[in-house]
């Protein structure tokens, strides 16, 4: 006779050996897991040899446009130049739930290429893709299906799927983090741009597509009740630029006399918001101005100048910048300095537009490297400040954004792993570079180095190391190397120690990297004294025993420690 006890005894040992079992085959596949994952993302991130042979030369896309059931469907052609050794494949991205439907390598014969998906967002096509010797090949891909919706655009990638105050849809598409292959099959890695793009979207009848570049036609067929508007964009762009916007549009035109002749500008707004538009957009002509004085000539005067209104915050979408800031002044309304200064500008328009220098002309290689892109631009929202309020306000302002940076993260990433790093890329990389323009103790010099740094990178992919070694240039060996290092690739900010002693004060770094050294300067008793300091305790004359008090610059990323 069993027992109640025994039968809970036999029930509970058998439920501990499935447990162990369980435990085990999870130790055992989780590394195979590990694997897989690693794996999918550096297909994602990085370069193989599926991608490494060929270069993208030019994308034409042609996209139809079902707004009713939230669907695409469109070819792309991509014209491609063979670099290196074909291994009979290449890598198209692709997300899920969209489809690739055909491949057709273009030629006398068309010949159509086998295909098949390898995971969630790519796939292998094989193909003899220079045949003829050469040397470049053109590719036709037709796809289809309903890109992932974004639901919290920008942050998150997709397509925003909103409709407008009348009920008309209203879409746009924004994927600078999840990739351009949310919606179109492409080489969708920041290191390999077209030199060219050609956009033709069709829509039904009464609403407008707006895309990249300058309009190259528009035709209506009569018998589908739709629309084609082709855009012809004639410089590089990074992929997460290619954008489209669908709706009810108004259209206002204008063009601003700049560096290089006549910039054409053009608005696009919700029919209805004219009003509203038109006060708000003439902060541009200034803005831009003040850009092409201090950082160099716009860097896209073929492509224009864009900026259309989006159903989401904003996007830097190349010549054709997203605005979604409900024509207000600061951040939704908000100052994120906290000193005043940040509502007396549009801070999507100015940090959207810095952008055509800062990450549309000159694109990081790696998202890792998202501080050449974010810092720089951020740090034109002080340069405007600057050009239009004097540069004690903009002090201000610059001043008030280091109370948002969080020191949680690095803000350089791991390169080929898709890691932007902290947000930390924005502010802190901005205050890094505020630090470096107050150690060089030289305006002019400054503002010559962004010009310098602008025409020497324009319309070039960088990494970080190279802008790191151009800054050291300019800088004079006033810092050492590790600067970057303690800045972008740790989370810690130095700390000044000043150490007091029958001799008088000391001083050294804390919290810092090896071989670190930079100036500072330190207000002591009313005086300014600047003093270089390393790792190592220096004693400075300039500080007394009799001194009272002594205080570090504010517009230096650092803080000050009494010993």
């Amino acid at each position: 006779m069993v027992t109640a006890f025994q039968r809970y005894y036999v029930i509970s040992v058998m439920r501990f050996n499935v447990l162990i079992i369980l435990f085990l085959l999870i130790v055992a596949f989780c590394p195979a897991y590990g694997m897989a994952q690693a794996g999918e993302e550096s297909i994602s991130c990085a370069d193989n040899r599926e991608r490494s042979w060929w270069d993208v030369r030019e994308y034409r896309l042609t996209v139809n446009f079902d707004l009713d059931r939230r669907q695409l469907n469109g070819e792309v052609t991509i014209r491609a130049a063979v670099v290196g050794k074909s291994p009979g494949v290449l890598q198209i991205d692709l997300q899920e739930p969209m489809t690739l439907t055909g491949a057709t390598l273009a030629g006398a014969d068309r010949r159509p290429l086998s295909f098949s998906r390898i995971n969630g967002h790519s796939y292998h096509i094989k193909g003899d893709f220079d045949a003829a010797g050469t040397g470049s090949f053109t590719l036709q891909l037709s796809f289809s299906g309903q890109p992932a919706e974004a639901l919290r655009a920008p942050w998150d990638g997709g397509v925003v799927y909103a409709r407008d105050s009348a009920g008309r849809h209203w879409w746009a598409v924004a994927c600078q983090d999840i990739g351009a292959s949310v919606w179109f099959p492409c080489k969708d890695v920041p290191f390999d741009e077209p030199d060219s793009v050609t956009l033709s979207y069709t829509v039904p009848e009464y609403y407008t597509a707006v895309g990249n570049g300058m309009p190259d036609q528009q035709v209506f067929n009569e018998m589908e009740r739709t629309t084609t508007f082709t855009w012809k964009v004639r410089n590089p762009v990074n992929l997460y630029n290619i954008t489209f916007y669908i709706g009810d549009y108004a259209r206002m035109k204008s063009s601003y006399k700049g560096i290089k002749g006549r910039l054409p500008i053009t608005y696009y707004c919700l029919s209805g918001h004219e009003g509203r538009a038109r006060r708000q957009f003439r902060q541009v002509q200034p803005m831009l101005q003040c850009f092409e004085q201090k950082i160099g000539p716009y860097p896209f005067y073929a492509d224009g100048f864009k900026i259309v209104e989006a159903p989401y915050l904003g996007m830097e979408h190349q010549g054709a910048i997203a605005y979604g800031n409900r024509y207000g002044n600061g951040y939704l309304g908000k100052d994120r300095s906290g000193s005043g200064v940040g509502l007396l500008f549009d801070f999507i328009i100015v940090h959207e537009s810095g952008h055509e220098w800062f990450g549309n002309s000159i694109t990081a290689s790696d998202v890792a490297y998202s501080w050449i892109q974010e810092g720089f631009t951020s740090y034109t929202e002080t340069i405007l400040a600057e050009c239009l309020f004097g540069k004690e306000q903009a002090y201000s302002y610059q001043r008030g954004k280091r109370a948002i940076i969080l020191n949680d993260l690095p803000p350089e990433g791991t390169p080929g792993q898709c890691d932007g790093g902290s947000g930390d890329h924005y502010d802190k990389s901005a205050f890094m570079i505020h630090t470096l323009r107050t150690i060089m103790r030289d305006d002019e010099r400054f503002y010559a180095m962004l010009r310098q740094m602008t025409d020497t990178f324009r319309h070039r992919i960088v990494d970080g190391k190279t802008i790191e070694r151009f800054l050291l240039d300019w800088t004079g060996n006033v810092i050492s190397p590790a600067f970057f290092d303690q800045y972008l690739r740790t989370a810690a900010i130095p700390v000044l120690c000043l150490e007091k002693s029958a001799a008088g004060y000391a001083v050294y770094w804390d919290n810092a990297v090896p071989g670190f050294r930079m100036p500072v300067l330190l207000y002591a008793d009313g005086r300014e004294v600047w003093v270089t300091v390393s790792t190592e305790p220096v004693p400075v004359r300039e500080l007394h025993l009799d001194t009272e008090w002594i205080r570090l610059s504010e517009d230096i990323l650092a803080d000050i420690k009494f010993l």
